[in-house]
């Protein structure tokens, strides 16, 4: 679909079962940066595990500005249309991480009523071997592309109180208006593994007792204080446990 028919390879792969392509759906709100950093760093840490990662960027920019991607000429919406290949409205990182703009063409696809799988496996069926699929994006336009049954939308939440609140509010909204019944909780400074489980408690019992939905928590990350390698071994584990837990594949044609 996304390459036009150039793949050349592709029933090839398909023969020897090239495996699925394992999506993260992040809803963001808008102007979220700090959320839009968060995002950018775990793909950053994907890359470093030797993921190869595609993230669609749908939040206003703030992932691809976490990235450190100007704002491109091109997006989505000119690969949908025809215009352009994938790759010239993709953009590679100097870290390795591809990015694609797509305010504009996810809205155009979404009023256009096509079926979000075949878009999902569009990106699938790429010939980059991507194998994991960040969406960064509003709730409801994450909604417009993921199935409930079968999507843990990631909440990206600060430890304190602030950030548990807004975590909770994408949770009711999610659960509420789109019927999504499982989520994880990816904390950020916390200062121990007591309090990130002591808050996890608090969002996973209002979550089961209010909205009938369950909430893991994938992992949390220290406050910065603690230094960079601490960081970066605590995002390992996270960003492993939210593969193990929060990924659903994406399967190709």
């Amino acid at each position: 679909m996304l390459d036009q028919g150039r793949d050349q390879a592709a029933g090839l792969r398909r023969l020897m079962g090239r495996p699925a392509l394992n999506l993260m759906a992040f809803p963001l709100s808008a102007n979220d940066a700090q959320g839009g950093a968060w995002v950018g760093q775990v793909a950053r840490t994907l890359h470093s595990l030797g993921s190869r990662a595609l993230v669609i960027d749908a939040s206003g920019g703030e992932v691809a500005r976490a990235l450190g991607v100007a704002r491109p000429t091109r997006e989505l919406m000119d690969l949908l249309a025809g215009r352009h290949r994938f790759d010239d409205v993709a953009t590679v990182t100097r870290e390795g991480v591809t990015l694609v703009r797509a305010d504009a063409g996810l809205d155009a696809f979404v009023a256009s009523g096509g079926a979000p799988q075949d878009l999902l496996r569009g990106f699938a069926d790429l010939s980059h071997g991507f194998d994991v699929l960040l969406l960064a994006m509003p709730a409801g336009e994450l909604a417009s592309l993921t199935s409930p049954t079968n999507t843990v939308p990631v909440m990206v939440a600060d430890a304190g109180p602030e950030g548990v609140q807004q975590a909770y509010a994408t949770i009711k909204q999610l659960s509420a208006d789109f019927g999504y019944g499982q989520f994880a909780l990816a904390l950020r400074g916390a200062v121990g593994p007591g309090e990130a489980m002591a808050v996890h408690a608090r969002v996973a019992h209002a979550a089961r007792t209010f909205l009938n939905a369950g909430v893991t928590l994938a992992g949390w990350v220290p406050a910065a204080a603690a230094g960079g390698a601490v960081t970066h071994a605590a995002l390992e584990r996270l960003v492993q446990s939210l593969l193990d837990t929060a990924s659903t594949p994406v399967f190709r044609h």
